[in-house]
């Protein structure tokens, strides 16, 4: 049976078919990429909030007018966050790459920017490199090894950062020899869509040291933050949590000092 991801990544590769897809990426980036710096902002002792710019979802509408992406970024900021998300993808979830260089170029926005898109071509790549971008986002089950490989060789090629997102063992395996320095796991089955945090802890067992790991998807409160973090992880990434609360920066300065554990791999 067909699910979301399916469709989403069917539309996709459907509208990067043809040779137009490719002046989308046609307009240059301000400044140049600084190779390494969404990874690095995720790379201190305690636990990393990407905060995520969502103007929309399939399965709970509307959440964020995109006019007020900028607020929200500020808002962001504020709170703690080091690094934002924002959604690339029209359709199904109301951003665009249009709304990611809004945000990426702002002078307010002092951290870095993740090109998060269902990527199904290294076009893409290039699309998120010139709309200002810092890292893209790659979700492993959505392509095949050998794009895997492409799309994360491209994306350190121009200077961004590739956090590949998996949900079973196999993906982390592939995402892994596909050269990941980011390793993301969804808590979310995406068939179900059902949320158990416990997937996080035991795929990141097997992840080596040197590679970074982000916990995404169902994480609302402090004890979801420490509880990754006794895991070993990096970083989450956070969206309709904050984006829901009338005060996310408050909710962001509740993760703050929450501290990771060293894990044996």
């Amino acid at each position: 049976m067909a699910t979301h991801l399916d469709d989403i990544v069917a539309a996709k590769r459907a509208a990067w078919s043809g040779p137009a897809a490719a002046d989308a990426a046609a307009r240059g980036r301000r400044t140049p990429a600084v190779p390494g710096r969404f990874a690095a902002a995720l790379g201190g002792p305690d636990i990393s909030v990407i905060a995520e710019i969502k103007p929309k979802s399939p399965s709970k509408g509307q959440l964020l007018d995109p006019a007020l992406a900028v607020p929200t970024a500020r808002s962001y900021i504020a709170g703690g966050a080091s690094a934002i998300s924002v959604l690339a993808d029209t359709p199904y979830f109301g951003g665009s790459p249009e709304l990611v260089r809004t945000v990426a170029e702002h002078p307010d926005v002092t951290v870095p920017v993740m090109f998060k898109d269902f990527l199904v071509d290294v076009r893409q790549v290039t699309l998120a490199h010139d709309s200002g971008a810092d890292g893209i986002l790659i979700i492993a089950r959505a392509v095949d090894d050998a794009l895997l490989t492409d799309l994360v060789r491209t994306a350190h090629g121009l200077g961004l950062d590739a956090l590949v997102e998996t949900f079973t063992q196999d993906e982390v395996d592939r995402a892994l020899t596909a050269g990941a320095r980011i390793v993301g796991i969804n808590n979310r089955d995406l068939q179900t869509f059902s949320v158990d945090l416990d997937n996080s802890a035991r795929l990141r067992r097997d992840i080596p040291r040197g590679v970074l790991t982000v916990s995404e998807s169902g994480l609302s409160g402090r004890p979801d933050i420490e509880r990754i973090a006794a895991h070993g992880f990096d970083a989450a990434l956070i969206g309709e949590s904050l984006l829901s609360n009338p005060d996310p920066a408050a909710q962001l300065r509740s993760y703050t000092g929450v501290q990771i554990l060293e894990v044996a791999s």
